[in-house]
């Protein structure tokens, strides 16, 4: 391979000979490559070493390296031909041809032609142009822009203007593939003229066509779009069309404006039939934290007047382990939210929440605010718990003296309510102190010894509650003495099996006065609590007298699956009223425990748990299956509690849900949710969803319909359409399209 190191001002004829070495040469000279580079053409001889002169400049001009069969220099003219290509800086440019006038300062290239440049989201294609000196402005003929590999626009001629526009004329554009025997791609723009703006990254049309199979749908004398590579611009969103046995058939037109590059306004008019509703939705992005408000301001046919909704959610870093955030949650009445598939919830919680944590300690604060959206409970709204709080702060210590783990907690609770007669409107604030220590041992043979004891302090203030004295102060003494024997073994196939059996005698005493118990009521017996000396959920009960724990974990850990298994039974020293009838621990002997958890595959896990009676009867069952595969994936859950009016369940609860999606094919996918009330023998809500995505376009149709109904709540049924096309809001990694099918 040659390299001509200096060009004579005037030249004959050079032509590149067969030497025993490659048939190519390159050619450093000052030839621009990059049609977008923008550097000015500056063909100059160059020395093998600097000269003083060139040393004094304070810029060198940039060169290029040509690659090309032949080369030719005539009369000013240089010529080079034959699989030529162009390398400058990060641009690459191959062509049949290029001949540069010296006198014009013009390029004249043949194609095929190909551009492209070093991270840039374009290429351009043509088969002939016509450049300047500084390859700023020309023409390019039968021209095709390509951007981020998605959108493509062809041109009869295509114009470069000051290196930052690309006028294209008589235009056809489209992200869809076009296969043979079928020319005609599913959607297309044709335009008299379209304008890029590789700065703003924006295209203009002028006269514009949008077309479906090539049939014209509508015609726009101007029309803007951002090119595939823009994730921010101003402009309309995807659409959504919804029909709805409530509100009826209307359409929702979002329109996004950014804000600077840290926040954007989404202003999503929706119009129906029934109903008139403007969504708004900001976002602002912080240096440590996010914010963003949601809302809506509806008019409809309810008869409720105005109705609308404002969720708030935000979170701050304050330092390395704070973290500040806020929930805000309000709406006009108890069903809009279920009205506009908002929020489907039956309470509505608002919090602002302030934590902290590090590898010896944990700060947890909050202030909550629940609202119910349950018809049965609006009357008695003002009995409820309306405001409640909490701060939590523990830290943990390991004492050189004793071993182990020391910890300390501190703690404050109370909730209020605005009814303000005896007992419904009672209020209580808590506080709580606790010092703990535990430690394990594992003894010569084998067993492991694990030891707990801990001392808690607490002090209640309860109003508007003649059943209990004002001020109470309680003292809880709590210890736990647990032998486990863990064996273990290996099998042929290389897993490994653990099998535990565990024997713990715990005791706990609470001296002191009554108080009302509100946060310990919900208690879920599950693997992990058995061993705790308490299953409760709260501080208002911790526990009383002597128990006995007999239990067995059993472990699989192998190549393919991995699975565990735990089973027990509590033995206490008397009926604990504390707990609630289907608890499974309101009796001496607990319900028999059985939980399992595994990971049948990478792709598969089974998990189920089940409380049994002293008839071997279910008084909770519950299981769950999921897979998640290449074609497919399911969620499936079974769900079997028992009447619990303490816990507001009047009656047994027995569900199942499903909840999957199926590829059908390359650019198919099905989707469907259900959800089965075995107790009322009927679906409590229902879903089905087709959507076909390739690079060209994504349409996605849905249908659900919610069954249950109450006096604010009417069963509903609703269909939507969601259509988006390639390059403009589709996901870019969605499949190609597969021609013939």
């Amino acid at each position: 391979m040659k390299v001509l190191k200096s060009l004579p001002k005037t030249s004959a004829k050079i032509t590149a000979k067969q030497t025993g070495g490659p048939s190519k040469f390159a050619l450093v000279a000052a030839l621009a490559a990059g049609v977008w580079a923008g550097t000015p053409l500056d063909l100059h001889a160059q020395s093998a070493r600097p000269t003083a002169s060139s040393t004094q400049r304070t810029q060198e001009p940039q060169t290029a390296a040509l690659l090309a069969d032949q080369v030719d220099f005539n009369a000013g003219q240089l010529t080079a031909s034959g699989n030529v290509q162009v390398l400058y800086g990060d641009t690459q440019m191959s062509a049949t041809q290029i001949v540069y006038d010296r006198d014009t300062g013009g390029l004249s290239i043949t194609g095929p032609i190909r551009l492209a440049q070093d991270g840039a989201d374009f290429i351009v294609l043509a088969s002939a142009a016509e450049l300047d000196a500084d390859l700023r402005n020309g023409i390019l003929t039968s021209a095709r822009l390509v951007i981020d590999q998605q959108f493509q626009l062809a041109a009869a001629s295509m114009e470069r203007v000051d290196g930052r526009y690309t006028s294209l004329n008589q235009t056809v554009s489209s992200a869809c593939r076009i296969c043979e025997g079928s020319p005609i791609p599913l959607w297309q723009i044709r335009a008299k003229q379209v304008l890029h703006d590789s700065e703003a990254r924006q295209l203009y049309f002028t006269d514009a066509q949008f077309r479906l199979f090539d049939v014209p749908v509508f015609f726009l004398p101007r029309l803007r779009l951002p090119d595939p590579t823009l994730d921010r611009s101003v402009g309309f969103l995807i659409p959504r069309y919804r029909s709805s046995s409530t509100l009826g058939v209307g359409v929702q037109l979002p329109y996004f404006i950014p804000i600077g590059d840290n926040r954007d306004l989404t202003v999503a008019p929706f119009v129906t039939t029934k109903s008139r509703t403007l969504d708004l939705r900001y976002r602002q992005a912080f240096t440590r934290g996010e914010l963003e408000v949601n809302g809506a301001v509806t008019s409809d046919d309810t008869g409720n007047g105005s109705r609308g909704y404002t969720f708030i959610d935000g979170t701050w870093d304050l330092s390395k382990d704070l973290t500040f955030g806020i929930d805000l949650r309000a709406t006009s009445d108890i069903s809009y939210l279920l009205d506009y598939d908002i929020y489907d919830r039956d309470r509505l919680f608002s919090r602002i929440w302030l934590d902290r944590f590090t590898q010896t300690s944990a700060l947890d604060a909050q202030v909550q605010h629940i609202r119910t959206l349950r018809d049965s409970e609006i009357d008695i709204a003002d009995t409820l718990p309306f405001l409640l709080g909490d701060i939590s702060y523990e830290q943990q210590f390991y004492p050189d003296r004793f071993g182990g783990t020391a910890w300390i907690e501190l703690s404050a609770a109370g909730y209020y309510r605005k009814a303000t007669t005896d007992i419904d409107g009672t209020d209580v604030l808590r506080g709580s102190a606790q010092a703990g220590w535990k430690t394990s041992k594992i003894l010569n043979n084998g067993l492991r010894l694990d030891g707990e004891a801990s001392l808690t302090y607490d002090a209640y203030l309860i109003e508007q509650n003649s059943t209990y004295d004002t001020t109470v102060l309680r003292a809880t003494p709590a210890g736990l003495l647990r032998l486990s024997y863990p064996l273990e073994r290996r099998i042929a196939s290389g897993a490994q099996q653990v099998l535990t059996p565990i024997a713990q005698l715990s005791w706990a005493k609470t001296y002191g006065g009554d108080v009302p118990n509100a946060d310990s009521i919900l208690t879920e017996f599950d693997a992990g609590n058995l061993f705790e000396t308490a299953q409760f959920s709260g501080a208002d009960r911790r526990g009383d007298g002597l128990r006995a724990t007999l239990g067995l974990k059993f472990s699989h850990i192998g190549p393919k699956a991995n699975f565990d298994v735990t089973l027990g039974k509590i033995f206490s020293q008397s009926d604990d009223a504390g707990y609630t009838p289907i608890s499974g621990l309101s009796t001496k002997r607990s319900d028999f425990l059985i939980d399992v958890s595994s990971q049948v595959s990478d792709s598969v896990s089974l998990g189920a748990r089940a409380l049994l009676d002293a008839d071997l009867s279910f008084t909770k069952f519950e299981t769950r299956l999921d897979i998640a595969r290449e074609r497919y994936n399911l969620a499936l859950m079974h769900s079997y509690v028992l009447a619990s009016p303490v816990e507001n369940r009047d009656t047994d609860l027995s569900e199942l849900t499903l909840d999957t999606a199926i590829k059908l094919g390359t650019n198919w996918t099905a989707f469907a949710d259900y959800r089965y009330d075995f107790e009322q023998n009927q679906a409590a809500t229902a879903g089905i969803g087709l959507e076909y995505a390739n690079e060209c376009a994504r349409v996605k149709l849905g249908a659900d319909r919610r069954y249950t109904e109450s006096n604010a709540v009417e069963p509903t049924t609703n269909f939507a359409i969601t259509v988006s096309f390639g390059a403009f809001g589709t996901d870019a990694t969605a499949a190609q399209s597969v021609c013939g099918f």
